[in-house]
Formats: structure tokens, C-alpha cells, sequence
């Protein structure tokens, strides 16, 4: 009786807690991406291509910063906000990552496939992966021994 009481538990909160899971780790990748571009990197952890010259002469014109980093104004990453409308889920064990503005997806669109120096900041790599992977179990473990599923 013992072993069906804790079987029925465990059904009851598992779709839970995974889903719990999932969005978390929504939100760490989405925390990664932000971090590596602010670095100037790409989510290999290369650095980006640098801006063509007529960019650069703009951007000191304007004083502002000529380091590759993909911050002009602060909305294309400003529109990676986590909040729900950003991190959702979409399916069975599946998480999306958007951009919470149509205007700011078509920009970074144009940054990581359309542009003729590709600058990819929006993705993740084996590491990456890893580190998430890593962290969405420690979650559940943390999540099932508060239900009292396990030792």
C-alpha cells in the first residue's frame, strides 16, 4: 500500500515539476544568451564579427560604445525579457524562447541569419546544454524530495 500511495504521489506531481523544470530552464537559457551578447560573443562562445567601418564611424560619431556587443538602443535584447509572453511552453517536454516584439525578432533575424556578417547570438551549444541539463535535475530532485517522493 505503501509503494502504491508513493507510485500515485509521484504520477500526480511529475507533469508538475516538469513543467516547473522546463520553464526554468527557459529562463536560464534566455539569462545565457543575454550575458554571452552583452560579452560580444556568440552562443559558441566566439567572438562576434566585427561591424563593418562605415558602423563603426557612425557609432563614434554618436559616442557611443564600438565594441561588437549588438546593444544600440538596448530594445532588440530589451525585447528578451523573461516573462511569459517570452518563455512558453509549446509542447510536450518543449520550451520556447521568443522575442516579446515583432519589430525587435525581425532585427535579430536580420543579426544571426539574413545579414551579410552573420552575428549568431541565439542558440546554445552542447556546454550550454549541459549546464541547463545539469540544473533542470537538481531541480527535480529539489522538487521530489519536497513532495517526499525520495531520500
Amino acid at each position: 500500500k505503501q509503494v502504491q500511495s508513493k507510485f500515485r504521489k509521484f504520477q500526480a506531481v511529475l507533469p508538475r515539476v516538469i513543467d516547473k523544470g522546463l520553464k526554468q530552464a527557459g529562463f536560464q537559457l534566455l539569462y545565457i544568451i543575454r550575458t554571452k551578447t552583452a560579452k560580444g560573443l556568440d552562443f559558441r562562445s566566439r567572438p562576434f564579427a566585427p561591424y563593418s567601418e562605415g558602423y563603426l564611424k557612425k557609432l563614434q560619431r554618436e559616442g557611443r560604445a564600438t565594441k561588437v556587443d549588438l546593444f544600440y538602443s538596448g530594445r532588440m535584447l530589451g525585447a528578451l525579457t523573461p516573462s511569459s509572453k517570452t518563455i512558453r511552453k509549446t509542447g510536450t517536454n518543449k520550451v520556447s524562447v521568443n522575442f516579446s516584439n515583432s519589430q525587435m525578432l525581425q532585427r535579430a533575424l536580420f543579426n544571426q541569419v539574413l545579414g551579410k556578417t552573420k552575428r549568431e547570438f541565439f542558440g546554445f551549444n552542447d556546454r550550454t546544454e549541459k549546464i541547463i541539463a545539469k540544473q533542470f535535475n537538481r531541480f527535480v530532485a529539489k522538487e521530489f524530495r519536497k513532495a517526499r517522493l525520495w531520500v
